[in-house]
């Protein structure tokens, strides 16, 4: 008894370090992404599918590929 409520313990620690580890991370990286941006009109949930475009390496809609015409309506709305 004593040794698996040792393992349940060392478990949770465990998945809380591997949490904290995560949100600080999506947190470091959405402060980066937020530092760099122009337009300061975006979402929240516009900036989290980004941040995790740039995690899974699938990006549906980079700035990159957007026109001069998109970058200048998005800058003077």
């Amino acid at each position: 008894m004593k040794r698996s409520a040792t393992i349940a313990i060392i478990s949770g620690i465990a998945a809380a370090v591997i949490i904290s580890a995560i949100a600080l991370t999506v947190h470091s990286r959405l402060s980066a992404i937020e530092g760099n941006e122009q337009n300061k009109n975006e979402s929240a949930s516009q900036i989290a599918s980004e941040i995790v475009g740039n995690i899974t390496g699938n990006k549906p809609h980079s700035e990159a590929s957007e026109s001069a015409e998109q970058r200048a309506k998005e800058m003077n709305p």
